[in-house]
Formats: C-alpha cells, structure tokens, sequence
C-alpha cells in the first residue's frame, strides 16, 4: 500500500512515529488511565528480578500522572530499588512551588544574617578580651589560654571573622577562673555559646540569679544542677 508524502518527503506515517511524548491529558470527567508500554526492561545484576517490578514502576508513573492532573501541582516519583529486594518503592510527593521555597531561603538567609549580627556585636563588646589580653589578665601566656580553653577551664567565644574572645566578667576581682565551669561545659553538652547564654540568663530555679552570679556565690552545685536540666530539653 503506497503510503502519501508530504512536501517535505516524511511520510505521515514517519511524522507520528517521531512525534515528541507528552503527558496524558484529561478531558471533563475523564480519568488517567495507565496506558504506558514498555517493550523491554533489562535488569542488570540480579537486582529486582521480577517481572511485577516493572508493573510496579509502570504503575507508579500512572499515579504520579494522575496526581499532576488532579493536583495541578509537579510532584517527584522516586524509584528505590534496595539489594535482595524483591519489588522496588515507589514514593510520589508534591514539590513547592519555587516561589514559596524561594521566600523560605530569603527567610533563611535573613534569620542567620540577623544572627551573624548579634554574635559580631557580643564579641565587639568592651569586656571581650584577645588570647592576648586575656593571658595577661591571668598572668599567663596566650598558649596557656588556648590550652585551658580546649580544657574547658576558661570560656571562649569564636566568631566568624573576630576569631576568639574571651569575656573579662569570667574572672573574680584577683583574676582567678571561674570554678565550675568545665562541669558546666559538661552539663550544656560542651557547646561554648550555650554556656554563654546560661551564665548571663536569670535562672527561677536559682532565685532569679543567673548562672554567673551563682557561680560566683559558691553555688556550684546549684547551678550544675540546673544547667543539666537544661541541657536535657527544660527551658530555665
């Protein structure tokens, strides 16, 4: 049978055969069904050996379809094919949009900007010390102090360009650390910050106080105490 040609020589026939794929589309009161072929599928290495796993991935391309057509939302269909299994998982989720994931990354962005402020305006504080400063304080080398800090004896407070700083108010009036705070290290999970924010807060489990004046007052078990409870998820 003669096949008719266009103009430009493909035959109608040709035309069809490479016309591009698209998504089934849905008429009024029309449902997407799961029309997809697949002629051939080679697994490689054993993995997922049966034949029901392409009917599983054919079906679950048929639900992500009809999720887009129903939702009007892009969604992502994720194939996990794990070792010995015997049928892959197939998972099918909306995406944001990417203008509301673009406002949460602004919002992101803002919030850590915020916060790399405060910490640049705590360390510029007048009672942040240098290793150097604070070495003389104590009447010692700046390599003592740096060694005392990894030992958790003295506080120091690292930034992201001031480097570190180490807060005057840790001393007593005749320049001797502060006793206890390597326990409070301990009790806040030895995170530098977070022993900040617990010495300079009010405490109601220690009257009001906060944990530097506490510390200072010979309170140390007190204080301790309630850094660990802290520590474990209360709130002071």
């Amino acid at each position: 049978m003669a096949v008719a040609k266009k103009k430009n020589g493909r035959s109608e026939k040709s035309r069809r055969r490479i016309a591009p794929l698209g998504l089934p589309q849905k008429g009024a009161g029309e449902t997407v069904k799961e029309s997809v072929k697949v002629s051939k599928v080679k697994i490689v290495g054993g993995v997922v050996p049966h034949k029901a796993a392409t009917k599983d991935v054919i079906s679950g391309f048929a639900r992500a379809v009809q999720r887009v057509v129903s939702s009007g939302k892009a969604v992502q269909m994720t194939v996990i094919i794990e070792p010995d299994a015997t049928a892959p998982r197939i998972a099918v989720e909306e995406l944001e949009p990417a203008v509301a994931r673009d406002e949460l990354d602004i919002a992101l962005n803002a919030a850590k900007k915020r916060g790399a402020a405060r910490v640049a305006d705590i360390l510029n504080g007048p009672d942040m010390l240098t290793a150097d400063a604070f070495a003389e304080e104590i009447g010692a080398t700046r390599e003592t102090v740096h060694k005392k800090r990894r030992r958790h004896e003295v506080l120091g407070l690292e930034g992201p360009k001031r480097g570190v700083r180490f807060p005057k108010w840790q001393l007593n009036r005749s320049g001797e650390l502060l006793i206890g705070l390597p326990l409070l290290f301990e009790a806040l999970g030895d995170h530098p910050w977070a022993v900040y924010r617990f010495l300079l807060q009010g405490h109601p489990e220690l009257d009001g106080a906060t944990g530097l004046e506490a510390l200072k007052a010979g309170r140390i078990e007190e204080a301790i105490g309630v850094a660990g409870s802290v520590g474990a998820g209360a709130f002071a």
